[in-house]
């Protein structure tokens, strides 16, 4: 299995998006995942029930996930646009974050579990 395969299914993603690249630094304990889709999609309004073509990008966004092992995983991905007739030019939703994230749903999920689960000490040296 190639690690973009792998990555796509651990990420949870589903099409149209795929895994473009995987960046692996054992020096810096860091894991890098690009994020892509094919470019002739049309692609919900955030708001209404329009579907439009990609009209840009916004910037490269990056979003904190779970660790892959004991390496930091962060997401990249360029999140398309549409001009929505009615809402104007917005960027579509993305499966893996809430609008606006800088952490994935899963990262997230985590971090509300482990504050629920324990003092504040050991929230302290977990999260420092």
């Amino acid at each position: 299995m190639r690690d973009t395969e792998l990555y796509f299914h651990l990420l949870g993603l589903v099409k149209p998006w795929t895994v473009g690249q995987v960046e692996l630094s054992v020096e810096k304990l860091r894991v890098d995942v690009r994020v892509e889709h094919p470019g002739e999609l049309l692609w919900p309004c955030p708001q209404c029930t329009h579907k439009g073509p990609l009209y840009d990008h916004s910037e490269e966004r990056t979003w904190r996930h779970l660790d892959s092992c004991q390496f930091l995983t962060y997401l990249h991905a360029r999140i398309p646009r549409i001009k929505c007739p009615k809402h104007g030019v917005l960027q579509v939703s993305v499966p893996w974050a809430e609008p606006r994230s800088r952490f994935t749903l899963l990262f997230e999920r985590l971090c509300v579990e482990i504050l629920q689960q324990s003092t504040v000490e050991g929230r302290r040296r977990y999260f420092v």
